[in-house]
C-alpha cells in the first residue's frame, strides 16, 4: 500500500473533550440507545443486503464495522451507568476508534483500502494458524475458529492505524466532508494510552510520577481524572458520522443520526457539518 502525497497542514485540532464539557449522562445514554437502534433498523433494510462480489466487499466490511461500533457504544454506555474505571473505558474507546477508522477508510479508500484490509486479515489469519499448529505440536489443546478466507486472494500486508488515520484525513480533507481524522486519532490514542491505561507502560509516567520538584514523587494511586461520559460522547459522534456516510449511500434515512451528531458534537470540532455531502441529506429526510 503506497503512501498518499503529503497534504497541507490541517487547522489546529480542538482541545480534547473532557468530563467537564461532556453532555449529561441521561442525554448520552438516550442518544446511544437511539443511535444504535437507528443503525440496526437500517441494516435490516433490503438496500443494505449486498451481493457478495468484488465490487461490494469494501461496503460490506464497512457496514460490519458500523455494527461493531454499535456494540462497543453499548458497552461504553454500560460503563457510564455502572461507573467503569477509566482504564476499562479507555480500552473500549480505543477499540471503537480503531473500528471507526477501519470502517471509514474502507468506505472512502476504494481498492487501496480494501487490499490493505484483506491483506492484513490474511496475514493475521496465517500467523494465528501457525501458532495454533505449534501449540498442537507441543501438546496444548487449543481450538480456535478461524474465518473462511479461501475466496480472498490478496497478498499478506500490514495494517497500521496511524497510517490509516493519515490516509483518511487526506481523503476527508480533499472531499471537504471532514478534517482532522489523524489529529483525532493522535489525541485519543496518546491521551488514552498515556493517562487512562489503554497502554500501561506510558501510563506510568503520566499518572503516577510527579517530576516538577527536586525529588520525583511516586503516587500510590492514579492521578488521572476519570473519563466516562466524554468517551461515550466522542464515540457516539464518530459512529453517527460513519452511519450517515454508509447508510445514506444505501438510500436509508439518516436525519435522526444527523440530529444526534449535531446535538453532541463540540463547536469547532473535526466535522464542520453532519459529514453529509451538500444536498444529499435533504433528499432522504
Amino acid at each position: 500500500m503506497t503512501d498518499l502525497p503529503a497534504s497541507p497542514a490541517p487547522p489546529p485540532p480542538p482541545p480534547p473533550i473532557g468530563e467537564d464539557r461532556a453532555a449529561p449522562a441521561k442525554v448520552l445514554l438516550a442518544a446511544a440507545e437511539n443511535a444504535t437502534g437507528l443503525v440496526r433498523v437500517a441494516l435490516d433494510e433490503a438496500s443494505c443486503q449486498l451481493a457478495w462480489t468484488d465490487e461490494t466487499y469494501g461496503r460490506v466490511f464497512s457496514l460490519a464495522a458500523l455494527s461493531h461500533e454499535c456494540v462497543v457504544l453499548e458497552q461504553l454506555a454500560s460503563g457510564v451507568r455502572q461507573k467503569y474505571p477509566s482504564s476499562i473505558m479507555a480500552l473500549l474507546a480505543r477499540q471503537h476508534l480503531e473500528t471507526w477508522l477501519t470502517g471509514m477508510y474502507l468506505f472512502m479508500g476504494g481498492d487501496e483500502a480494501l487490499t490493505a484490509f484483506l491483506g492484513s486479515t490474511r496475514r493475521s489469519h496465517d500467523v494465528l494458524h501457525q501458532q495454533i499448529d505449534k501449540l498442537h505440536e507441543d501438546g496444548v489443546a487449543l481450538e480456535v475458529e478461524l474465518p473462511p478466507l479461501e475466496e480472498f486472494e490478496w497478498e499478506r500486508a500490514s495494517w497500521g492505524y496511524e497510517a490509516v488515520a493519515q490516509k483518511l484525513e487526506r481523503l476527508g480533507t480533499e472531499s471537504g466532508l471532514f478534517r482532522n481524522a489523524n489529529s483525532i486519532y493522535q489525541l485519543v490514542y496518546r491521551t488514552l494510552s498515556g493517562t487512562h491505561g489503554a497502554h500501561p507502560t506510558h501510563r506510568l509516567l503520566d499518572t503516577y510520577i510527579e517530576t516538577g520538584r527536586m525529588f520525583a514523587r511516586v503516587h500510590p494511586q492514579s492521578q488521572a481524572t476519570p473519563l466516562r461520559r466524554a468517551l461515550l460522547q466522542m464515540s457516539l459522534v464518530l459512529t453517527g458520522i460513519h452511519g450517515i456516510f454508509a447508510l445514506a449511500e444505501r438510500g436509508c434515512r439518516t436525519d435522526e443520526l444527523a440530529r444526534v451528531v449535531n446535538a453532541l458534537r463540540l463547536p469547532g470540532d473535526a466535522f464542520e457539518s453532519t459529514g453529509q455531502p451538500a444536498g444529499q441529506q435533504e433528499g432522504r429526510t
